[in-house]
C-alpha cells in the first residue's frame, strides 16, 4: 500500500469511526492490524503500555480511561475529544476550524 492509499485508508476508517460507524477499539484494531501491520506487543510498546492494556482497548472494555485512549492514540496523532452528535453543526464546526486555520496559513 502506498503513503498515499495509506493515508486514504486511515481518513476514511476516522470517517467511520466519526459518523459511529466504527468504535474507538474496533477504530485502533484496524489501524494497527489492517494499516501498520503491527502486532499487539509492537504497538502497545510504541504507546507505551502494556499489551493488555491495549487489548482492552480493542476490545472496548468499559473501564478504559479517557487517559489511556488518548495514550493508545497518540502514536498516529490523534486524541479524542467532543464533536456534535448534528451533522449540521459538526459541518459548521469543521468550516470554522478550516478557515480558523487557513487565516493562521496566511499569518
Amino acid at each position: 500500500m502506498s503513503p498515499f492509499e495509506r493515508e486514504a485508508a486511515f481518513l476514511d476508517l476516522l470517517e467511520e469511526a466519526i459518523k459511529s460507524d466504527l468504535t474507538h477499539g474496533k477504530l485502533l484494531r484496524k489501524i494497527r492490524k489492517e494499516l501498520l501491520g503491527f502486532s499487539q506487543d509492537r504497538y502497545a510498546n510504541l504507546a507505551g503500555m502494556s499489551r493488555r492494556t491495549l487489548s482492552d482497548v480493542e476490545q472496548d472494555k468499559e473501564s478504559i480511561t479517557l487517559t489511556t485512549l488518548n495514550r493508545a492514540f497518540k502514536p498516529l496523532g490523534l486524541k479524542l475529544g467532543l464533536l456534535p452528535r448534528q451533522t449540521h453543526m459538526m459541518q459548521v464546526l469543521l468550516t470554522n476550524l478550516i478557515q480558523h486555520g487557513e487565516s493562521h496559513d496566511h499569518s
